[in-house]
């Protein structure tokens, strides 16, 4: 792989990874703001109009470029790396979902509110989605051992910091 395409992959998901926090935590913050101006429902509608695009943008990049970059380590051909991805993998989906989102929200089907959770994963995690991105990140990093990889790493981390 030429060099040029390794930095150019790495350089275009850092730039997604802003935009996506940009829009996503940018959005958010606005949340009362915007509530106040449109309703509450018609703002979860628009803050979910702009964030999902954008993270199917930044996945379908993630999938299609997740091999590229330098070659850091390959420790697929170890036995005990594919049942550590998976059981990774399954566990960052504990802590990454259940407490961000009520789907029912999302399309105003319930009235959204502000919640404070006492059961569930937030008795183990006092933010149960960066330590999910963080096992994902390294399950995968794991798995992947390129540079484009350990760049993605970096940013979804750092937007989770």
């Amino acid at each position: 792989m030429a060099t040029s395409t390794l930095h150019n992959s790495s350089l275009v998901m850092l730039a997604l990874l802003l935009v996506f926090a940009i829009l996503h935590s940018g959005g958010a913050s606005l949340r009362y703001w915007g509530a106040a101006r449109i309703g509450e429902r018609a703002w979860r509608l628009l803050f979910a109009a702009i964030s999902i695009p954008a993270a199917v943008v930044l996945v379908g990049y993630f999938l299609a470029h997740r091999y590229d970059g330098l070659r850091l380590w390959n420790l697929q051909d170890q036995a005990w790396i594919v049942p550590l991805v998976w059981a990774g993998t399954a566990i960052s989906f504990f802590f990454l979902y259940p407490a961000t989102y009520n789907l029912l929200e999302i399309p105003a089907l319930q009235q959204p509110k502000v919640r404070l959770y006492a059961s569930g994963i937030i008795r183990i995690s006092r933010h149960p989605q960066a330590v999910g991105q963080v096992l994902w990140c390294f399950t995968h990093l794991l798995w992947i051992g390129s540079s484009f990889m350990l760049v993605t790493c970096v940013g979804l981390i750092a937007h989770h910091l």
